[in-house]
């Protein structure tokens, strides 16, 4: 701490007073500054103090301030966590009283009133999952939706729409990775789910399909291929090839040897040959880094094989934008006659006359009223339906064409087997004697042994192949031009015609052909023919735990010991799933709760370097403070003695 030197006596006075206020001034600044890091407790107040340390101190902060932002969004989402957990278990102790009532109303014999009771039992668990469905938090949905503000689930009549949205929030919880903070009405209730998944619809290579969709999705890369007619080679950049289309152009213009190529697409395929039809060496190599040759499959090394080389299998995946008239690879399909989807009691008729992509169906569905939710199955490259309403049967028809056929989504056809009716429960038949016996209006019996029969066409094949059925007054059975269902046609006789299931067959109902409680049904004549208009026998549940419950009351109250041995097992599968995400939700709590810990303590080990950067040693500070108060002291004295001296203190 030196003080400047008294001046000498050659030293001229402005000078010498010029550095006595300079020693003054230093001291004041460096005194103040002493009791700014007193009172602030810092070291370094500003990045001229010590700029290595507070480069250190600013990434130090910096981290810290992440560090304790993690920790903020760890303590929201233990809220969130907290919160589904306490909803997920409500839905598990209504389902195990679901459970426990059902084997109830199985396994003993009760009265209507004791029946009455244990419907009224499950609607109360109705009623509790419902609640649990909408439960928020912080105004936002705990399952219907990380995005959904209002109530996900809504009661229509007796039965429970979703409205909500299987949108997943994540937020930032460490280790660069992002954390998911809310399970969806799918994976706890089985909401949403798919009730049907239609058939690949196999679309066909056009000009316009993109690389990257192509080869089914897995895509093709582009890049550079090397072409050779076996005297000269030549290089072909196709890096900036986007479709099939771009690599047919730049191909067609490429001549070796003085031969132009042919390059052609088909449905699924890529040929290339020389435009002049004639034999010849061609060969085609990947260039270094490329695998655009062998990803098309025209990789020909040598020009061991003789053109025309094929590359096939490059069938493009299914997309909102594929053209109708590019399904069914390349032949395309005949939507004209639309598509019936039954609800419930409800029939919606969907016209898709107009549609021209595989997208304008699925708007066209989507739009049309019915509770559901259509998309693309990518990976099968298919159309898929969701059920949005709990309490009905979903049933996907024809309007009077073969449009749902087309687009594979018909939900009861001839291959549907005998072993799914009755809602999986199969067909019981005659051990000794037919399982049907149709009637004909002129009296002709046709009776039919169902044994060996697996699928719905076996049982259209028995009744058209029936030895007493090739006359001109035959029977004539196909599927229903509307709706679902088998149909039966006969030229009218004295009476009507009739379909009868002897003794302990029910093959007649399970086939939709006679109605529940019947052993027989009869025709009625319409135009020219009579006919039995048989309804779906393959209908779709919506699927989920509260689908399960309104189907489990309805059955209790009917005493339908069938019905309810069935949903004992759905309910089984939805109190495992919704015991699933609640045991996922707890994984991610521990997990959560460990992340947080770790942060919270790298935050106190950050906030100790940070705090030996720029944290002042308070008693060394109080003692450069006094020696500054002495110097400053000394400083105020020499200056009150240089301003007295005279000619006399150098006499």
């Amino acid at each position: 701490m030196a003080i400047l030197p008294v001046s000498a006596n050659r030293t001229s006075t402005p000078l010498m007073n010029q550095r006595l206020m300079f020693q003054l001034n230093a001291d004041q600044l460096a005194l103040q500054r002493q009791y700014d890091q007193l009172s602030s407790g810092r070291s370094v107040l500003k990045i001229s103090d010590n700029p290595a340390a507070a480069n250190r101190a600013l990434g130090l902060n910096r981290t810290i301030d992440r560090g304790n932002q993690l920790v903020r969004n760890a303590n929201s989402t233990i809220g969130y966590y907290d919160s589904a957990d306490s909803a997920l278990s409500q839905i598990d102790n209504a389902l195990i009283t679901a459970r426990a009532t059902a084997v109830q109303g199985v396994e003993t014999v009760n009265s209507d009133d004791e029946r009455e009771a244990l419907a009224l039992t499950i609607r109360e668990t109705i009623n509790s999952v419902f609640t649990a469905g909408n439960a928020m938090f912080r105004d936002q949905q705990l399952l219907g939706g990380i995005l959904n503000g209002g109530n996900a689930y809504s009661y229509a009549e007796n039965e429970i729409v979703y409205s909500g949205r299987d949108a997943v929030g994540k937020t930032m919880l460490g280790g660069g990775d992002l954390s998911e903070i809310n399970a969806t009405a799918s994976d706890s209730l089985g909401t949403n789910g798919v009730f049907l998944t239609g058939e690949p619809l196999g679309a066909a290579l056009d000009y316009d399909t993109r690389l990257v969709d192509m080869r089914g999705g897995a895509g093709v890369a582009p890049g550079a291929i090397q072409l050779s007619g076996g005297d000269s080679t030549v290089d072909v950049d196709l890096s900036n090839a986007s479709t099939i289309g771009d690599v047919v152009d730049v191909l067609s213009k490429v001549e070796l040897e003085g031969r132009p190529l042919s390059v052609t697409i088909s449905n699924d395929s890529i040929q290339i040959k020389y435009a002049d039809d004639l034999p010849g060496t061609l060969a085609i190599q990947d260039t270094k880094g490329s695998t655009l040759a062998s990803d098309l499959a025209i990789s020909n090394p040598g020009g061991l094989k003789a053109p025309p080389l094929i590359g096939d299998r490059l069938t493009p995946r299914l997309t909102a934008e594929t053209l109708i008239e590019d399904l069914a690879f390349g032949a395309g399909v005949d939507l004209s006659g639309g598509i019936t989807i039954k609800q419930g009691s409800k029939n919606f008729s969907i016209d898709l006359s107009d549609a021209e992509t595989v997208g304008d169906v699925l708007i066209a569905i989507n739009r049309s009223g019915a509770d559901v939710h259509a998309e693309l199955n990518q990976t099968e490259g298919s159309i898929q339906l969701r059920a949005l309403r709990s309490g009905v049967d979903y049933s996907v028809g024809e309007n009077g064409s073969n449009a749902a056929r087309a687009l594979g989504i018909r939900s009861a056809t001839e291959i549907t087997t005998l072993d799914e009716l009755g809602r999986g429960r199969g067909v019981v038949l005659n051990a000794q004697s037919e399982d049907l016996v149709i009637t004909r209006p002129d009296g002709v019996q046709l009776s039919l042994d169902l044994e060996g029969a697996e699928t719905i066409d076996d049982v259209i094949k028995l009744i058209r192949n029936h030895p007493n059925n090739q006359d001109t007054a035959r029977v004539l059975v196909g599927l229903n031009t509307v709706g679902n269902g088998i149909e039966l046609q006969a030229p009218p006789g004295a009476n009507p015609m009739s379909i009868r299931q002897p003794q302990l067959s029910n093959a007649g109902t399970r086939l939709g052909l006679i109605p529940e409680g019947e052993i027989e049904a009869f025709g009625e004549t319409v135009g020219s023919v009579n006919q039995i208009a048989g309804v779906d026998y393959m209908p779709r549940d919506a699927g989920g735990a509260l689908d399960t419950l309104l189907r489990l009351e309805t059955a209790i109250r009917d005493n339908d010991v069938a019905e309810i041995e069935r949903l004992q097992v759905r309910l089984d599968e939805d109190l495992d799933r919704a015991s699933r995400t609640r045991g996922k939700i707890g994984v991610w709590t521990r997990n959560l709760q460990d992340m947080k810990a770790s942060a919270e303590t790298n935050v106190i080990q950050l906030t100790e370097q940070l705090s030996n950067e720029v944290d002042a040693d308070l008693a060394t500070v109080i003692s450069d403070l006094s020696q500054r108060q002495l110097s400053l002291e000394a400083s105020m004295r020499i200056i009150g003695q240089t301003s007295q001296l005279t000619v006399l203190n150098y006499l």
